[in-house]
């Protein structure tokens, strides 16, 4: 979830739990404190730092009470007036409110670190969610308005939106449905539907098979379109356009399978790389593209298919990388001995 979002949200629920006296401070420290834990990035210095702890120890609910009392501390040099454990309440609302709200994303939270680096998400929000953002922007801006039922009107507010967050699961596990109707994928394999930009109703399914990992956009609503021949963007104009041409319904779905290289000690050797290592146990569905060069070493490229684009496959990017940049591809570059040439995270990769 985009971080101004979490703190209209953690306003929101912060003033839910404050009596009218308490109202400024509720609303300042749960916003001040469910924006906080996106300042972690601020002690990311790479691109794999950022996979390796973004929504880490400040997205921890083993460190939620000592973040809370910093936040608490902080505002009280404002509210000097306020009750260090009212303002300790309002913080831990807002930090774990983002730690929630970013857990029904897909990008996936480390709720106990450091004990754990597993990360968790339930893939039935989008980060950036319009209707999302909408239901808490208008119920603070109410609170604000009629401040007399000020902790109703946050109140209502947050039932609101728990009641979107429960529409969005609902349509996640029938979006899994069709998609393990269609797909059929076997027993013991990763399977996933990811939620996609601005409808709850479209998404991306994806399975990891044996050999390869299948992929199809789909959508589930009531106006559902598609294209035979969806026709990619060419200018960001075009993007809003031509999303309903590449989310058919699901009896039209085009499934797409994209084949995982066999094995060969070139993998191997870049399976082996501690950086390898972590971006893999970041990327929920990493597929592999080998290329042999001139001098006899090889090129590898990883892309998470979860931020696939829907009007491009794997690795294709435009010459001006204009509309096809793609997050997280990570490329390494072996020798012919196999020894490391090159090994780091890439915003884009071009196929001549």
């Amino acid at each position: 979830m985009d971080t101004l979002t979490h703190g209209l949200a953690g306003s929101v629920l912060a003033r839910t739990a404050a009596s009218r006296p308490g109202a400024r401070g509720a609303l300042v420290t749960g916003m001040a404190a469910a924006m906080l834990p996106d300042l972690d990035i601020l002690f990311l210095h790479s691109q794999l730092d950022y996979l390796r702890f973004h929504r880490g120890w400040t997205h921890s609910f083993l460190v939620l009470p000592f973040f809370a009392l910093g936040v608490a501390l902080a505002v009280r040099l404002v509210f000097r007036q306020a009750r260090l454990s009212t303002l300790w309440l309002f913080a831990a609302i807002g930090i774990a409110s983002h730690i929630l709200f970013d857990w029904i994303t897909s990008f996936g939270t480390m709720f106990f670190f450091p004990l754990s680096r597993a990360r968790y998400s339930l893939d039935w929000v989008f980060i950036l969610d319009p209707v999302f953002t909408g239901i808490v922007a208008a119920a603070l801006l109410a609170a604000a308005l009629f401040r007399r039922r000020g902790r109703e009107v946050a109140a209502a507010g947050g039932l609101l939106l728990i009641g979107y967050i429960g529409f969005c699961g609902v349509l996640h596990a029938r979006a899994l449905e069709e998609w393990r109707r269609r797909d059929r994928p076997g027993d013991g394999v990763r399977v996933a539907v990811l939620p996609q930009f601005l409808s709850p109703f479209r998404w991306l399914g994806l399975a990891e098979h044996p050999d390869s990992i299948h992929v199809a956009f789909f959508d589930i609503g009531p106006f559902a379109r598609g294209a035979a021949e969806p026709r990619p963007p060419e200018r960001f104009s075009e993007v809003l356009r031509s999303l309903s041409d590449f989310y058919p319904p699901p009896e039209r779905m085009r499934v797409r399978r994209y084949a995982q290289p066999p094995p060969s000690s070139a993998l191997e050797a870049a399976r082996a790389l501690p950086d390898v290592d972590a971006y893999l146990r970041f990327a929920r569905f990493p597929l592999a593209k080998l290329m042999a060069e001139p001098d006899g070493g090889t090129l590898i490229v990883w892309e998470d298919l979860r931020f696939l684009p829907w009007f491009a496959g794997p690795w294709e990017i435009d010459r001006n990388l204009v509309l096809r940049r793609r997050p997280f591809l990570y490329r390494v570059r072996l020798d012919a001995a196999g020894r490391t040439l090159e090994s780091h995270v890439v915003d884009s990769f071009h196929i001549p």
